[in-house]
Formats: structure tokens, C-alpha cells, sequence
């Protein structure tokens, strides 16, 4: 996982550096001929050619939230995706395991299942060990989850948490079975 964070902040400089050394000021304050301005470029895109095929994708920062395990408290980050994947609810999760998994929290799940706009995250046994060490690193992670599912996901309008496809319930807390957690 380290690798993984290694690798994209080593994008993210070599994206930085890109977009500084691109920049050159037009001596010429005059009148500049709107043909041959050039267009603008996303500065959220970056294009990478990889060695293996020859061939050339974008990828696109995407913004989701995590926890810092020492402190509970909920933290940004980004991750780099082609611009080509489809935002899944799953893949969204995904990022936010293995994030998890670099401050030593294990987390997985029975299922998450996304329909008409609503997304079920229905957590195993993992959950009631995250419980169990604090309410607010559950709370933290439950929030972190829902929120970067709702900012990433087109079209998702609400969250709900299950355990088992049960209504959810810890030690901490307690929800109906279709509770919408975060809309």
C-alpha cells in the first residue's frame, strides 16, 4: 500500500512539475491572434503513456475521504483513476479500503449494492472490531464511506448501512434497516 501512495505522489509531482514548466509568458503584449491561441487543458488531467502497450490514457483526481486512525478524524485524498472507469459505488469503497489498510484498519464487507440512487453498504463482522476501539473511528469511517460515495458516484442520492443484510448495530450505535444514513 505504501508502493500505491509512493507511486501517486510521484504523479502528482510529476503533474505539478508539467503544469509549471508548461507555462511561458507571451512576450508580445500586443494583439495575439486568436487562432493559434492555444486551448485551454483540464488541470485536473494528466496523460501517461504506459510502456507496455505504447499507447496513451488520462487519468482524472478524484477526491475521497479517509481516516487517520490516530486521531479519528476524517482526512481528504486523492486518487488517480482513468478517465475512462465507470465510478462505482464498489470501486469508490475499494479506494477507501486500501487507504484503511495503510493505518492498519481491516474492513470488508457482505455486500454494496447500488440501484435507483441508493447505495447499501452492508458491512460483515469486520465492522464490530472497528466499533469496538472507539465511537468516533466508527463514526469516522461511516461518514468518510457515505460521503465519498455521494461526491463520486453520479447519481447517488442516499446511503444506508447494514451488517449481515441486517439492520446495522454496534456497540455504538443503531439503525433501522433502511435508515438513510447520509443523503
Amino acid at each position: 500500500m505504501k508502493l500505491k501512495r509512493y507511486v501517486l505522489a510521484v504523479i502528482v509531482i510529476v503533474f505539478a512539475v508539467m503544469l509549471c514548466a508548461c507555462r511561458k509568458k507571451d512576450p508580445d503584449t500586443g494583439v495575439s491572434d486568436p487562432e493559434s491561441s492555444p486551448t485551454p487543458t483540464m488541470p485536473d488531467t494528466v496523460t501517461i503513456a504506459p510502456v507496455i502497450s505504447g499507447g496513451s490514457f488520462n487519468l482524472v483526481a478524484k477526491l475521497i475521504y479517509t481516516v487517520d486512525a490516530s486521531t479519528s478524524r476524517v482526512v481528504r485524498s486523492t486518487v488517480m483513476v482513468r478517465d475512462d472507469t465507470e465510478i462505482t459505488p464498489s470501486l469508490v469503497i475499494d479506494f477507501i479500503v486500501d487507504s484503511l489498510k495503510d493505518e492498519s484498519l481491516n474492513l470488508s464487507f457482505d455486500g454494496i449494492e447500488y440501484d435507483d440512487g441508493v447505495c447499501v453498504v452492508d458491512f460483515d463482522d469486520s465492522i464490530y472490531t472497528i466499533a469496538g476501539k472507539s465511537v468516533e473511528l466508527e463514526d469516522a469511517i461511516l461518514d468518510c464511506i457515505a460521503q465519498s460515495v455521494l461526491d463520486n458516484v453520479d447519481g447517488c442520492m442516499s446511503v444506508i448501512y447494514r451488517i449481515h443484510n441486517e439492520a446495522y448495530s454496534t456497540v455504538n450505535r443503531h439503525f433501522a434497516y433502511d435508515f438513510v444514513y447520509m443523503e
